[in-house]
């Protein structure tokens, strides 16, 4: 065996414990997530069970004036009652694309053309 093998096949070893450490300990962090979430949803449906939750107050009506159309509120007011009164974010589908072709234009100005 040359040095060079010795070397290379070293590298393979250190890379292989890398990866499986790397792996043990990605699946001991998703256990635990997996655990805690099994722990806050039988808290809460203990807390659920203990007392009613309060009715909700009925979402506003909204007028063709007012520029939301009643049937968008409809159906933003089913969504959140089927997801349990907990709205994660409502938005335009278009909003969000600024910022991404900003960063696109910005990498690629900042090269230096030769």
């Amino acid at each position: 065996m040359t040095f060079e093998t010795l070397k290379f096949a070293f590298g393979v070893v250190a890379a292989l414990f890398v990866l499986w450490f790397a792996l043990s300990r990605l699946g001991r962090f998703l256990s635990w997530v997996e655990r805690s979430e099994i722990a806050r949803q039988q808290a809460e449906a203990e807390r659920g069970n203990k007392a009613a939750p309060p009715a909700a107050a009925p979402a506003p009506v909204a007028r063709e004036t007012d520029g939301i159309p009643a049937h968008h509120v409809v159906v933003i007011a089913a969504a959140v009652a089927a997801y349990g009164y907990r709205v994660v974010h409502i938005a335009d589908a278009g909003a969000g694309h600024a910022w991404a072709a900003e960063g696109r234009w910005r990498h690629q100005t900042s090269h230096h053309t030769h």
